[in-house]
């Protein structure tokens, strides 16, 4: 029987391409295993034909327990000679061998793509797979998995995890063998205010049976699954069912010093959210801020609904089959959430930001989604983003440590110029997160480019490169610099009437800002003094933002205040101590 993933298609021709680009380069000082990569490996076949075999059999079960791959098999992988290195496959291999040969001594059994090509008049055969659905391993047992160039011990934990990282295992969605009967009226009652909330009524009408049966909370055999257990039943059922179920928080006035306050439970998991959210709530910094057009905003040190996120994902992205609680430590300096369980197989807090949805408690995953508790799985990352960033902080971090998973949001009010800014922004591009990294990097550097950016946005840099060339282009925000221009990847810079919107928000000056100053101490030079008000109309900025402006430049002592007025717009501003001439 076959395990493929059904959505890969035009396997071999994908992995023909990249082994053809391969093969070209063999030679000239240039070995065949500088060239091979997490899809691709050479082999030569060897004096056994059973031996060639098993070689080959390993290697394509190694692929397909990662991302599939190519062997391409004839080549020598240490020969840095062209000729050398071509050794080619006798005649007595055939297609039809090699396959069956595969076949036999895989389990669960592989058929490859086997095709035959001649490359400078010399056999070479390719042996492609795409990943497995199901673990694979030898006829002998022995199960490995490709990471970079290398085949890797493949464990039965990690084969559980690359199984849920897949669907093909939900932990949620077992049988805990409670029944209806056995659930908490009032969690009921607590889920219903919820739909209701969110604009489901029609659910929410529905008696307790059929709630159960439409949010697909039923297994198998009838019982409740462990998600409903975990959403509906009290804390005696729970216990009983999830013994590894729990939560705590603590508070520290600073990072250093001993909790205040410690809270430690296992509530039912919809009031446990409650419960965690309103005591991070309950000793929030928020600092009022006014921008343009008369609206009154708040800056705090943890914006609510970054720190919702981080902590329904915590509860039901954790592994219910390890034991540990979801703890929450807050202090002014930081909001650390740690849950057990690593991230699911595939995800890294590398490419969080945009790996593709991959819950490791689907149906728990769904059901939330349902009650609009949070954003759909794969978003709530990217909503967490979004909030610290709109008010002027770093994004959230996060860290693998392989049995639990820590996302950590950093303290302190957030930068009132920064916002004011953003708020300035159209309201598309002020949502957007790939805008909101670029414009957060370059808060504290002067350049940026797409390889950088890359990193930033989690994306390849063609596509930081897209990003970048849009702020500049359709946005105004970026310019690229003079010698970079013409590159595939330019080197790009804030323009100056975007530093002077930002002001204070930015953490560095540089010469180019002084057609912005030059503009200013011309107005001086010819009217003797300038206000607030002429700022706003010479760059185009509010109010907030032209005060910052003056701001910056009597703190460096150009301009300084002049005539009797305290505040309003009569206050005038004439040369400073460092006017220039």
């Amino acid at each position: 029987m076959l395990f493929w993933d059904q959505s890969s298609v035009n396997v071999s021709e994908v992995d023909q391409a990249e082994a053809f680009a391969a093969l070209g380069a063999v030679g000239d000082g240039v070995a065949a295993g500088a060239l091979e990569t997490q899809t691709l490996d050479f082999k030569s076949v060897t004096d056994s034909i059973k031996t060639t075999y098993q070689m080959v059999a390993e290697a394509l079960v190694c692929f397909a327990n990662a991302d599939g791959g190519t062997v391409v098999l004839g080549v020598d992988d240490k020969a840095t000679s062209r000729v050398d290195a071509l050794q080619g496959v006798p005649s007595r291999y055939t297609v039809e061998g090699l396959r069956k040969g595969v076949f036999d001594r895989s389990r669960p059994p592989i058929t490859p793509f086997v095709g035959e090509h001649l490359v400078d008049g010399v056999r070479i055969v390719l042996l492609s797979v795409p990943p497995g659905v199901m673990p694979h391993s030898t006829a002998a047992g022995l199960a490995t998995r490709r990471l970079g160039k290398e085949c890797l011990p493949f464990t039965p934990d990690q084969q559980r995890e690359v199984l849920i990282a897949r669907g093909q295992v939900d932990w949620s969605a077992e049988a805990s063998g409670a029944e209806v009967r056995d659930l908490s009226a009032i969690e009921f009652e607590r889920m219903r205010q919820l739909l209701v909330a969110g604009g489901r009524d029609h659910l929410a009408e529905l008696d307790d049976s059929s709630l159960v049966a439409a949010l697909r909370l039923t297994a198998s055999d009838g019982s409740v699954t462990n998600a409903g257990v975990l959403l509906l039943g009290d804390e005696q059922l729970i216990h009983r069912v999830v013994p590894s179920y729990g939560y705590s928080y603590q508070f520290r006035p600073s990072a250093g010093s001993e909790a205040t306050v410690r809270t430690r439970g296992s509530r039912p998991l919809l009031e446990a959210v409650g419960i965690l959210i309103e005591a991070v709530d309950a000793r929030r910094e928020i600092h009022p801020l006014n921008v343009s057009g008369g609206v009154q905003l708040q800056l705090t040190d943890y914006p609510r609904d970054a720190a919702r996120e981080l902590v329904v994902n915590a509860m039901i992205h954790r592994s219910y089959e390890t034991a540990g609680s979801v703890d929450v430590e807050h202090s002014p300096e930081r909001l650390l959430i740690t849950s057990p369980g690593g991230l699911v197989a595939g995800v890294t807090p590398e490419n969080i930001l945009t790996h593709p949805s991959t819950p490791r408690n689907r149906l728990l995953t769904e059901a939330v989604a349902t009650l609009q508790l949070a954003e759909r799985t794969g978003q709530g990352i990217d909503r967490a983003y979004r909030e610290m960033l709109r008010i002027g902080k770093e994004p959230p971090s996060f860290a693998d440590g392989g049995t639990l998973v820590r996302a950590a949001l950093a303290g302190g009010i957030g930068n009132d110029a920064f916002v004011r800014f953003i708020n300035d922004l159209p309201p598309r591009s002020a949502r957007d997160v790939n805008v909101l990294l670029v414009l957060s990097i370059l808060r504290g550097s002067a350049t940026v480019d797409a390889p950088r950016v890359a990193s930033a946005v989690q994306r390849p840099p063609v596509e930081a490169q897209e990003v970048l060339a849009t702020m500049a282009h359709d946005l105004g925000l970026l310019e690229p610099t003079r010698r970079t221009v013409r590159k595939a990847f330019p080197t790009y810079r804030l323009r100056s009437d975007a530093i002077a919107a930002m002001s204070r928000a930015v953490a560095y000056r540089r010469r180019d800002l002084d057609d912005t100053d030059q503009k200013v101490m011309d107005h001086v030079r010819e009217y003797g003094f300038v206000t607030n008000r002429t700022v706003q109309r010479m760059f185009d900025l509010h109010v907030f933002a032209a005060r910052d402006l003056i701001y910056d430049l009597r703190s460096r002592e150009i301009l300084e205040k002049i005539g009797e007025a305290r505040g309003g717009t009569g206050v005038r501003y004439g040369p400073g101590l460092r006017f220039p001439g």
